[in-house]
């Protein structure tokens, strides 16, 4: 009898040593990244005719597509404004889109025939480039995802040629949102045909 009790006693023990023993397994779970775009391939092709593209961030754009809906293509998307109150009004506007986003690029106060100037441009007043970036149907300058830019023409867009009023050219630049957000815009380029409009004293001349 008392054999069996140390017995007992013994086999409790071995089991309790080896149970605490033991080492403890620990899973531990690593959770896949989150997928990263990696950069658009840029094409190796010249800017078509009609055309503007470039890298907005990683991703490479590119824009082929008329504002207009209903009114004539030639009406705002490719126009160089000019009027006779003061030679005041002197304004290149160059607009095309996708399905999603509007790019928008305006040239101020330059005369269409003085371009393309010789780099270094001299800063002047009155005188500067815009560019616009935003969702199609979001026209509102204050929307959080109305991405502009604006400076000195020569600085971050510029004519290389004019050939035929035909305006080839290249543009960069970081844009920023109202909401403070940052896009950066790099490699653009751009060929559009522009149209001359006169416009009198007494119309609306603005954009």
């Amino acid at each position: 009898m008392k054999s069996s009790l140390l017995f007992i006693l013994m086999f409790l023990m071995i089991v309790f040593t080896l149970f605490y023993a033991c080492d403890k397994v620990t899973v531990e779970i690593t959770s896949p990244p989150l997928p990263v775009h990696r950069k658009d391939e840029k094409p190796n092709t010249p800017v078509p005719l009609g055309c503007i593209r470039g890298y907005f961030g990683d991703y490479y754009i590119t824009f082929t597509q008329h504002i207009e809906k209903v009114q004539p293509i030639d009406s705002f998307s490719n126009v160089y404004f000019y009027g006779s109150c003061n030679d005041a009004l002197k304004q290149i506007n160059l607009i095309r889109c996708d399905s999603a986003f509007v790019f928008a690029l305006y040239i101020m106060g330059y005369s269409f025939d003085s371009l393309p100037a010789t780099l270094p441009v001299p800063s002047e007043y009155g005188k500067y480039s815009e560019i616009q970036f935003y969702p199609f149907q979001d026209w509102n300058s204050g929307s959080p995802e109305h991405y502009t830019m604006d400076d000195f023409y020569g600085k971050n867009v510029f004519i290389t040629d004019k050939t035929d009023d035909i305006l080839t050219g290249t543009f960069e630049g970081i844009l920023r949102s109202p909401a403070g957000d940052i896009l950066p815009v790099s490699e653009g380029e751009f060929k559009i045909k522009i149209f001359r409009k006169y416009m009198p004293c007494g119309q609306d001349n603005g954009k």
